[in-house]
């Protein structure tokens, strides 16, 4: 009895295993990669923000963290000397805390280009509780999900004091790339039930 218990332990952990493969959201650190692989996206580049508080609110989409409006980095260009959104009249926002940005339709994937503005130095963020790593100042990060889900909620986790980004991509064309198959899962399953079936039978004779 308890060999079967412990095989029925071994089934359910490869079972779980197996169904964690069907990836759901997949990261990108790298903007050529992550355009490369959702293919149609739009690109948000911020322009037009007004300096200060922004309102939170794009043609698309709204967030929900405090904000400051850096248009022509005006406001904000006294800070963090290799911050690299401070160049060519660049429009950006500066946040301030972790939150959500919320859009008006559902989308597939979702990142932006970020940077330190106050210090200058390497930074993490995070995404629906994915964290990009500790990158250079002025990375890109981004989530894709994999398994046609659409999403209308993303969550923001900051974990620096200041953080600005800019250059906010989207895209609402469903991603069906890494799926595995659920006939595979179903199989593996199947087979060691099937196993454990067949070793009772013996140890029963």
């Amino acid at each position: 009895m308890k060999q079967l218990a412990v095989k029925f332990l071994v089934v359910t952990s490869l079972l779980f295993v197996s169904t964690n493969l069907w990836a759901s959201i997949i990261t990108f650190n790298d903007r050529v990669l992550f355009e490369q692989f959702v293919a149609e996206f739009v690109i948000d580049d911020l322009e037009g923000l007004s300096q200060g508080t922004t309102g939170r609110v794009r043609p698309d989409f709204s967030w929900t963290m405090s904000d400051y409006g850096c248009p022509n980095s005006s406001g904000c260009n006294g800070y963090g000397a290799g911050n690299p959104f401070v160049s060519g009249g660049n429009d950006w926002l500066w946040l301030y805390n972790s939150g959500n940005f919320n859009f008006n339709f559902g989308i597939s994937a979702f990142g932006f280009d970020y940077a330190d503005p106050y210090f200058a130095s390497a930074s993490n963020v995070g995404l629906q509780g994915f964290e990009s790593g500790l990158n250079a100042n002025g990375s890109f990060f981004g989530i894709a999900t994999t398994d046609g889900s659409l999403l209308t909620t993303i969550s923001y986790q900051q974990f620096s004091i200041f953080q600005g980004i800019d250059n906010v991509t989207f895209s609402t064309t469903a991603n069906n790339a890494l799926q595995v198959s659920a006939p595979a899962t179903f199989s593996l399953f199947m087979l060691a039930l099937a196993g454990i079936a067949f070793s009772s039978r013996k140890r029963q004779k």
